[in-house]
């Protein structure tokens, strides 16, 4: 990709020790977890333990490390997961026929990749609200309306950060993260801040490559696998 700024920060976000060094048995759980979501339904405190058990790891870190990324809902059955979710949130995403919503504008770049599937992306400027529709297969980005949409994307000290819930993934990266109809929006939106950079739909979608290949891996071979 082409925005350097964008590409550091996925380094250091994925480098050993990072806020986003999940770790193989964690990625594995939840390209799992996510797959299951994706059927539109909550996914059980017994789907997890069947998937945990299946993967042979470790329950008691597994369910920790699921606290950090997972949304919950009064039963404890997982409705979220990093970033696709069956509760309302700004991004409308579509796939196999079942509509859902992402946390933010990237996560809906790179969630057709772990599902190997295309998905159906609508959503809206934050600053004029025009409407944006975005298709996205798992080799990348199909068509965009308008043509010239956009994504922002934040820079920031990941070692001072808190990414290690929903809510502060949310509040300090899904917050900055979105789809504008073009660059210039981008600039008025973010007049005055050092800490956002734009990103083409092509090097957007690339970035997901950069931050998550092992679990990308993963989800090709378990399609492949059937």
């Amino acid at each position: 990709m082409s925005n350097q700024r964008a590409d550091e920060m996925a380094q250091n976000l994925t480098r050993n020790g990072g806020l986003m060094d999940y770790g193989t048995d964690n990625l594995h759980l939840l390209v799992r977890v996510v797959r299951l979501l994706a059927k539109g339904r909550p996914v059980t405190t017994k789907q997890v333990d069947d998937i945990v058990a299946e993967l042979g790891i470790d329950s008691d870190a597994s369910e920790q490390f699921l606290r950090t990324v997972a949304e919950r809902d009064d039963d404890d059955n997982i409705v979220g997961a990093l970033g696709l979710s069956l509760k309302p949130h700004p991004h409308r995403f579509t796939v196999g026929g079942t509509r859902m919503t992402a946390w933010c504008a990237q996560d809906t770049l790179f969630l057709p990749v772990m599902l190997q599937q295309t998905a159906t992306v609508e959503t809206e400027s934050p600053l004029s609200k025009e409407k944006i529709r975005i298709t996205v297969g798992p080799n990348g980005v199909k068509n965009a309306s308008p043509a010239g949409a956009v994504m922002s994307t934040v820079v920031f000290d990941p070692d001072s950060t808190d990414l290690n819930t929903p809510t502060g993934i949310q509040m300090n990266f899904c917050r900055n993260i979105h789809f504008f109809a073009s660059g210039e929006e981008v600039e008025q939106w973010a007049a005055g801040r050092s800490d956002i950079e734009t990103l083409s739909l092509e090097e957007a979608f690339d970035l997901g490559n950069q931050m998550w290949p092992e679990a990308f891996s993963y989800a090709r071979a378990l399609s492949e696998a059937g």
